[in-house]
């Protein structure tokens, strides 16, 4: 790096600040700052100058490096699990969660497939016969679930979670007990003789039917079979978890259901049960010792009155539970069932997966469609399989937001004069951010950081909308350069100019999305990370890649060819034939002596009444110098170009002659000049801009009181999906957990 000049001394290219801060300036006071702003604008006119020379060079290497950071992609990973993205790191929950999984392990973990019903009119009471009934109907049919794999058929009672089976000395006993042992469901039906319909399982023994929960009193079958087996043991251990007749001594929903057992007090009555009156207090399983499922477990937006006594709720929810993959391989591993198969912890779990999205897939579709209920099926594995697929990158979306991109930076950046026009350039220059967002998302990749929703579906557009808007102040300050500078000197203004500016701004990006970085929630602070890296790609690329595409484009405007269809010449466009001087007389004159020298121009120009070239020679002579190659440059050859040897009022004329078409003087900035920016000087104009931004900004202060501290699911789980429709019931009856 070369040694910055004295604080007295200013670099060559630094233009002096406007008269008015001279006094500031004399005093010493900004004396640093400027500088130090002139010296960076020194090393930028320096970088632009050499990109200017070796334009096609760095833009080779740029696009080399950029592509390679890009095939990182290749070994990303997206991160799904609600836990491990906005679990805070070392808060209380990660260490009791941490906790949890050191004493007891993973295995002992298990998985809950929920059911909410609410009602379809809001407010409505749904503790009635007839939406418990819609909801037994919805249970039953979820229960049923079956799925085949691996050969084998598997249902519910395979699969689910069992408080444990009791050790029984007499096998005909603990055989049929591990058939019948029930599955644990939380659920408002088992107030009621029907929540025996959810338990699967039967028990034959002769000279009886099929034994089932829906018909099974423990009580008198320990009566009937005490004269052949010893069962005293069973019949304390019934005693001690309070089982009594289990199901069958609880009222039936529908008292003239031809299955309604006699034992139950409703029976002979048949009389409909006070839903709210049998749900108060909540609800218990077979055991009503240790099986008490509250009321903030199976009802929502819950209603008491002045005594405390339940009266009305919104929403019902049941619970099934389901064993781990672990605990499930555990299960069946050594059994005569799965030998055959090649069992493990894998492929229960593939096992558990395929139950739980029939489980969601059939529950929706139970109810009928005229039904005045709605089901909100969730399932853990669905929220999974949903987060995975809105976390891929959409193609499709990703395509459509650039493609609109590449239109507006053409159709903005286009115009009718080639020697003015870049459309060319701006599609360069979206394609080049583009290329600038996969390089920094594969760097990403290449150290680690692994991806969530946020980047894949916020990112691109993000990085896009910082990246093309410094390409777009680069192109317009190219095209702005200050007259008579030098044509190899173009992009080291450029960087001059608005290098400083776009440093800053990026920098400045960069600096907030690695602050943003210290949250400890690992989905922010991983796109933080990923956003800052993005930021710095694209920067690179603005900043290096980029003026090498605008030295090339120069060089395309200057031998005037067409913008976007650069292999082809303008047809309308004014060459200049330069003839060079000749000294009058013998050339033999005394040196010292200056020479008379003569000029001849001839330029082309489009007739209106034809679509053919003109030459004109215009009869004019006049003393001028010598000329001179002001460009001293390898890119061009010397003679100049057209503006270094036309005259403005020429200049003028002939763009006039070309451009004679009302729609080739439209453009987006001959809008903003001439008609937007009238309107807007306006006074009436003036007062309507002041009071939409003051209602907006009371609008905005007003909305950020409405801003609710911590993260609800719903804000996690993409909008229009069944899993949000279930957690939005979950979170409008609160009672529901």
């Amino acid at each position: 790096m070369a040694r910055p000049p004295p604080l007295q001394e200013l670099p060559p290219g630094y233009t002096p600040p406007a008269r008015a801060a001279s006094p500031q300036i004399l005093a010493g006071s900004l004396k640093a700052p400027l500088w130090l702003r002139a010296y960076f604008q020194g090393l930028l006119f320096s970088l632009g100058c050499g990109i200017q020379r070796h334009c096609g060079k760095v833009l080779f290497l740029g696009l080399l490096a950029f592509g390679a950071l890009a095939l990182g992609l290749r070994v990303a990973i997206i991160e799904t699990d609600l836990e491990q993205l906005w679990v805070e790191v070392g808060s209380r929950v990660s260490q009791e969660l941490h906790y949890t999984k050191e004493k007891l392990g993973d295995e002992a973990a298990y998985t809950s497939q929920m059911l909410i019903q609410t009602p379809l009119q809001e407010g409505e009471n749904i503790l009635t016969p007839e939406a418990l009934g819609l909801h037994l109907q919805a249970a039953l049919t979820a229960s049923k679930v079956q799925v085949s794999l691996y050969g084998k058929s598997w249902d519910l009672n395979k699969i689910c979670y069992k408080s444990g089976i009791p050790l029984i000395e007499n096998g005909m006993i603990e055989r049929m007990i591990e058939k019948l042992f029930p599955c644990v469901i939380l659920t408002p039906l088992d107030c009621f003789w029907e929540g025996a319909k959810l338990q699967g399982g039967s028990a034959y023994l002769p000279g009886r039917p099929d034994i089932q929960w829906t018909n099974l009193d423990p009580e008198q079958l320990l009566e009937e079979l005490g004269p052949f087996a010893s069962l005293e043991g069973f019949r304390e251990l019934l005693d001690k978890a309070q089982v009594g007749q289990a199901y069958v001594g609880r009222p039936c929903l529908h008292p003239d259901d031809l299955h309604c057992p006699p034992s139950a007090p409703n029976h002979h009555g048949k009389q409909a049960p006070n839903v709210a009156q049998e749900l108060s207090g909540g609800c218990h399983g077979f055991s009503h010792k240790f099986m008490h499922w509250q009321e903030e477990l199976l009802l929502g937006g819950i209603s008491r009155d002045p005594r405390g006594q339940l009266l009305r709720a919104e929403a019902l929810q049941s619970t099934f539970l389901l064993m781990s993959p672990r605990q499930l391989y555990e299960h069946f591993r050594g059994d005569y069932q799965t030998h055959d198969i090649g069992w493990s912890e894998e492929r229960a779990g593939t096992v558990l997966q395929a139950w739980q999205r029939r489980f969601v897939q059939l529950a929706q579709e139970a109810l009928p469609q005229n039904s005045s209920q709605q089901i909100h099926a969730f399932s853990s594995t669905t929220l999974d399989d949903i987060l995975h697929a809105f976390s891929e990158v959409s193609a499709a979306r990703v395509a459509g937001g650039y493609l609109l991109m590449l239109a507006y930076a053409c159709v903005t950046m286009l115009r009718w004069d080639c020697a003015q026009s870049q459309g060319a350039v701006g599609l360069a220059g979206v394609l080049l951010v583009a290329l600038a967002v996969a390089s920094g998302l594969g760097l990403c990749a290449l150290l680690g950081i692994a991806f969530n929703a946020a980047t894949t579906q916020v990112l691109p557009f993000l990085a896009l909308g910082i990246g093309v808007d410094d390409i777009f102040l680069l192109a317009h300050a190219f095209t702005e350069a200050p007259p008579g500078t030098p044509l190899q000197e173009r992009t080291g203004e450029c960087l001059q100019r608005t290098g400083t500016s776009v440093a800053l701004t990026s920098i400045n990006h960069m600096v907030a999305f690695f602050m943003a970085a210290l949250v400890p929630i690992p989905a922010l602070r991983a796109f933080s990370l990923q956003a800052a890296i993005v930021v710095g790609c694209n920067f690179a690329a603005v900043m290096l890649v980029f003026p090498a595409v605008l030295s090339l484009d120069l060089r395309r405007r200057h031998c005037q060819r067409l913008d976007v269809l650069c292999c082809f010449s303008r047809p309308c466009s004014a060459r200049v034939i330069q003839i060079l001087p000749r000294e009058l007389g013998d050339g033999t004159g005394p040196v010292g002596i200056a020479h008379l020298t003569a000029t001849v121009q001839a330029f082309a120009h489009c007739e209106a009444s034809s679509p053919h070239v003109v030459t004109i020679l215009p009869p004019r002579a006049r003393l001028v110098p010598p000329p001179s190659d002001p460009l001293d440059s390898e890119l061009f050859s010397p003679g100049g170009s057209t503006r270094d040897l036309l005259s403005q009022e020429e200049g003028t004329r002939q763009k006039a002659t070309c451009s004679s078409l009302p729609c080739a003087r439209w453009s987006l900035a001959h809008f903003a000049r001439y008609q937007f920016a009238p309107w807007l000087l306006q006074a009436h104009s003036k007062a309507m801009v002041l009071v939409l931004f003051g209602a907006l900004l009371g609008l905005s202060l007003y909305g950020a009181t409405l801003v609710q501290d911590g993260l609800a699911l719903t804000d996690v789980v993409p909008r229009g999906t069944k899993e949000h429709a279930f957690l939005s019931a979950q979170l409008r009856d609160p009672g529901c957990l």
